[in-house]
C-alpha cells in the first residue's frame, strides 16, 4: 500500500508499504498555496526532479542537502544541483530510456515533451529535455508521472509497455507568476489529459499542475473522465481531484 500526498502544483511526496519516501519535483517554500512547508517534511529518501523549471526543483537543494537524499534527474538537472552546492555522490543522472535503481525504487525515465531550461551561478545557460517516470514501487504499483508533458500518440506505447495503474497527469497551467506571459492552455489540455489517461491505460489518474481546486480545467478533466466511465465503465481511468495536503491511498 502506498499513499500519494499532493503538495501543490505536480509536487508529490510518496510513501510506500515500506517506510520509502519518494519526493517528486517539490516546488514548496515560495508557493504560499502549498500545505507543507519543506521544514514540514519526514525524511526523504528519494528525489525525482523531472526538469529545471523552478516550480518542479526550486527545493531540491534544501531537502537533498538536509536529509541526504538520492536525486534522479537529467544532466542539466544535475549540473543546476551541484552549483547550488548538493553533492554530486548523491544525483544519478539519466535520460530517456536508461533505467536506475536508487533507495530499492527501479525508475525508467519516458519522454516528456517537455523542456528544461536552468541557468547557472555564473551565467551558463544549459538545455535539456524534461524526463517522465515510470516508478516501480515494491507492491508492484506501476506510477506514470507525466513531467509537464504536452500530449504525444506515445503515450499509447507507453502504456502498452509499462502498464502504470497510477498516472500523475499534468491537465492545466496557472497564470499566477507575473513575471511569465499569459498562457492560454497548459501542456495539455483537460481533454488531451483525459486522452493520454485512456491511452496509458490508467486505473487512476490524479490530477496536477495547480493549486486551485476549483479550476474550470480540473473539473473539466474530472468530468470527461467521469463521462467516459459512463460509457465505457471500468475500461476509463477513475479521476482523481486532489486538493493540497489530500493523500490518496493505492490500493483502494
Amino acid at each position: 500500500m502506498t499513499t500519494f500526498q499532493f503538495l501543490g502544483f505536480s509536487s508529490f511526496l510518496l510513501t510506500t508499504d515500506s517506510g520509502t519516501t519518494i519526493l517528486i519535483d517539490p516546488y514548496l517554500d515560495d508557493n504560499p498555496k502549498a500545505p507543507v512547508k519543506t521544514a514540514d517534511l519526514p525524511h526523504i529518501d528519494l528525489i525525482l526532479a523531472s526538469h529545471g523549471a523552478f516550480d518542479h526543483m526550486q527545493d531540491v537543494p534544501l531537502v537533498a542537502k538536509r536529509d541526504g537524499s538520492k536525486i534522479i534527474c537529467g544532466g542539466e538537472t544535475m549540473n543546476l544541483l551541484i552549483d547550488k552546492g548538493v553533492p554530486k555522490e548523491q544525483i544519478t543522472q539519466t535520460v530517456w530510456g536508461l533505467t536506475v535503481k536508487e533507495c530499492g525504487i527501479p525508475v525508467r525515465p519516458v519522454v516528456s515533451m517537455h523542456r528544461s531550461s536552468v541557468r547557472l551561478s555564473d551565467g551558463t545557460a544549459m538545455d535539456g529535455f524534461a524526463l517522465g517516470f515510470i516508478i516501480n514501487l515494491p507492491d508492484g504499483t506501476r506510477v506514470y508521472n507525466a513531467s509537464d508533458t504536452a500530449l504525444f500518440s506515445d503515450m499509447k506505447l507507453i502504456g502498452e509497455l509499462h502498464k502504470p495503474q497510477i498516472g500523475l497527469m499534468n491537465v492545466t497551467i496557472e497564470n499566477c507568476f507575473d513575471f511569465l506571459p499569459e498562457f492560454l492552455t497548459g501542456e495539455m489540455t483537460p481533454y488531451e489529459a483525459a486522452l493520454a489517461s485512456q491511452w496509458l491505460g490508467l486505473e487512476y489518474a490524479i490530477a496536477c499542475h495547480y493549486t486551485d481546486i476549483d479550476n474550470p480545467d480540473i473539473r473539466e478533466f474530472e468530468q470527461i473522465l467521469n463521462l467516459a466511465r459512463d460509457k465505457f465503465g471500468n475500461a476509463s481511468p477513475i479521476p482523481v481531484i486532489p486538493a493540497p495536503g489530500d493523500i490518496f491511498t493505492y490500493p483502494i
